[in-house]
């Protein structure tokens, strides 16, 4: 799990929180005892466990994420901190379609990422540069072979991952519930996680279906104390056909060929 979030570099200060009767006092005392934090609380690691589980039930979605990151800029003898925002769109039909595209950064650039269960394909703008390579059956497996062949990162690919695996938490130094707050719209149960070079909280929808509302994860080895936050929209009713997965080559689009892990080319 550590190893995937430190992929994201994975909140800006929380401040005049609202939390449910009893919840700010609760979160106060929680921090003002760290010494009863070192045992990472069960009700917070059963939190993921529960969440991953019910994603997997959840066959086709769309999920829209506002994602914030930070990227440390030196000016001469300045260091700052600075913020920069992207919004990814993905589609997911399990276990084999997956299309994702993200925006942000300079205007008009983009990514659009196509998985049909065969093949994998990536399409960047401006420059109208595309790539497509044979693909495993499931998503699950595009994961590991686009880490391992290309050094890719499938984008969000921590929901499919996060929780997964009990023996990842052995990382967690502590793990505690902060309080329920709302977060667009939805109530949601905040809990923070600390780990050896990183602290992270995530938000996860209260009632029957659990679903990540936001994430925030920080990384404390560095000094400047880098930020990435995600907040996530989900629709569960979403339209989806094969069609949304395919990918055409735009008109005027150059083909070009990933470069596997350790050709040196």
């Amino acid at each position: 799990m550590t190893h995937k979030l430190t992929k994201f570099v994975l909140l800006a200060a929380i401040t005049g929180a609202l939390y449910a009767s009893g919840g700010a006092a609760s979160a106060a005392s929680k921090a003002a005892a760290p010494a009863a934090a070192h045992k990472p609380d069960a009700e917070a690691i059963d939190a993921l466990v529960k969440m991953n589980a019910y994603l997997q039930t959840v066959k086709q979605f769309d999920l829209d994420v506002d994602s914030t990151t930070d990227q440390i800029m030196v000016d001469g003898a300045t260091t700052q901190l600075i913020q920069l925002s992207h919004n990814t769109k993905m589609t997911v039909s399990r276990p084999d379609s997956l299309k994702a595209d993200i925006v942000g950064g300079a205007p008009g650039a983009s990514r659009h990422a196509y998985y049909d269960g065969k093949t994998f394909s990536l399409y960047t703008e401006p420059g109208n540069y595309y790539a497509t390579v044979p693909a495993p059956s499931t998503i699950h497996e595009l994961i590991g072979d686009l880490e391992d062949k290309y050094g890719i990162d499938l984008p969000l690919s921590d929901i499919f991952s996060l929780g997964a695996d009990p023996a990842a938490f052995s990382s967690v130094i502590s793990a505690t519930y902060i309080g329920d707050e709302v977060v667009s719209g939805n109530t949601c149960s905040h809990y923070a996680y600390h780990e050896k070079h990183l602290d992270w909280q995530i938000w996860i929808q209260k009632g029957d279906q659990p679903l990540p509302c936001k994430l925030n994860i920080v990384t404390t080895s560095d000094k400047e104390r880098p930020q990435y936050t995600a907040v996530y929209h989900w629709n569960l009713a979403a339209q989806i056909t094969p069609a949304t997965f395919k990918f055409t080559p735009p008109e005027n689009a150059h083909p070009i060929k990933f470069v596997q892990a350790g050709d040196g080319k």
